[in-house]
Parts: structure tokens; C-alpha cells; sequence
């Protein structure tokens, strides 16, 4: 999936921002796919990993065993167990094996980590807001803060609440209920932007928050991070 997020903020727009800032004490971003671009990464790992087209196969398995994760079915480690048995297509592999074998992946995956266009000045503006900046996600601590890290985003004032650590993945309320208690603000007070409607928007506003669709088809509240700036955020 290719992003292109506008980089400068539009001069005209700061009273929207400054109402944000009146009626918002803290957002929470997603992170794959929303600041960093986990697809165009995932899709050049795989074909370094295992050439030959099967990007498309990966991303399916992919989704398929992250669900699982976020239903509470399989852990973190065991998601990662099982997706790589099938998209190897060998279930008899042990879980060190496939452990061993995954760890190439994601050595390739690791080597293609970009942020998304524009994600480092939108967290810079939302921070210059004053508001309290949050990156909520359900990857695994060590990974996420290399991806913060290799897209500039790992900024003073932006936290990482890996939802593994607090054994509530989204779309669990208690994920969004947990990153604002750490954040220090109540649920209504906090806007979660992300671009998973079942993970950044309807569990968001299940556990109180506010929430916006981030979706650079334009099929969702926001095309471009910039977008931020024109939102009318007394109708959240």
C-alpha cells in the first residue's frame, strides 16, 4: 500500500487545530500502515524472502493469523508460528523451526522500513499543540520502537503502548482504556486516528474515545494525515 501524506500544514486551518486542542487532550496513531508504510515493506520482504509473486498469499495468512492474535486465540510469538507453517506449507515444522526460519523475514522486513510521507511533521504539529501524543499498536515492543527509530518518528513526547505488553489487543476496549490511563487523560478526552476501521475506529469509539478513519482512498474521515487540520472536531 503506498501512502502520499501532505508534509507542510495549511496556514488557514490552524483555528481548526487550535480547536482541537480546546476540545482534545491527547491523540493515540496507529502504526502500521498509518505513520510507517507496512505494506510497501512487507511486500519487497517477502519477495526477498521467498521470490517468486507471493506477496498477495503472505498478506492473506498474514491477516488471517493476526485476527486470530487479536481475538485472544494465539499469542504474539504463536501468530507468527503459525503463519509462517503455512505460508511455508510445512505444519510439521516446530516452533523453534519456524521461529528460525521467520526471523529471515523479518530481517528483510526490517531492511525496507519507511515512515509514511508526512508522518514525522504531523507529529511534530500535533505535538507543538501541546497535546499528549500516543502510538497505540498491537506489534511487539522491540519491533515497533525499530520502525519509530528507522522513520524518524521516534520523537520526545511520543509514547509506544505495544499492546502485547498490557495482554489486550485492539479491538479489545481495554487496549485504548489502558494507553489513556498511561497518557493521563480520560477516554472522551482522547481522538484515535488509524487507518483499521475494526481496530482504530469502532473499538476506539466502543471504549469511549473519539476516532477518525484515516484512508488514503479517500473512502474514510481522513485521505492525508494533513486532513487533521480541516476536520470540524466539535462534530467528533
Amino acid at each position: 500500500m503506498e501512502f502520499s501524506l501532505i508534509a507542510s500544514f495549511r496556514r488557514d486551518a490552524v483555528s481548526d487545530l487550535r480547536s482541537l486542542a480546546n476540545m482534545i487532550r491527547a491523540i493515540l496513531f496507529d502504526l502500521d500502515d498509518t505513520l510507517m508504510d507496512h505494506t510497501a515493506a512487507m511486500q519487497a520482504a517477502v519477495e526477498e524472502w521467498l521470490p517468486g509473486g507471493h506477496q498477495q498469499r503472505f498478506a492473506d495468512i498474514e491477516k488471517k493469523w493476526f485476527a486470530a492474535f487479536e481475538r485472544g486465540e494465539v499469542s504474539h510469538q504463536g501468530q507468527r508460528v503459525g503463519r509462517c507453517r503455512e505460508f511455508l506449507g510445512r505444519p510439521e515444522m516446530t516452533e523453534q523451526e519456524a521461529l528460525a526460519e521467520y526471523d529471515k523475514y523479518l530481517s528483510a522486513y526490517a531492511k525496507h522500513w519507511c515512515a509514511v510521507e508526512g508522518a514525522r511533521e504531523a507529529l511534530e504539529y500535533v505535538l507543538k499543540l501541546g497535546l499528549k501524543v500516543g502510538v497505540l499498536t498491537n506489534g511487539a515492543r522491540e519491533m515497533q520502537e525499530g520502525k519509530l527509530r528507522a522513520g524518524g518518528l521516534d520523537l520526545p513526547g511520543v509514547e509506544l503502548f505495544p499492546t502485547v505488553e498490557m495482554g489486550h489487543p485492539k479491538p479489545q476496549r481495554e487496549a485504548y482504556l489502558e494507553a489513556c490511563r498511561r497518557l493521563g487523560v480520560e477516554p472522551a478526552d482522547a481522538l484515535m486516528v488509524g487507518d483499521s476501521l475494526a481496530n482504530d475506529v469502532d473499538g476506539a469509539r466502543a471504549a469511549g474515545l473519539k476516532a477518525l478513519h484515516f484512508d488514503r482512498e479517500g473512502r474514510g474521515d481522513l485521505a492525508a494525515l494533513a486532513d487533521l487540520q480541516s476536520v470540524n472536531f466539535r462534530a467528533l
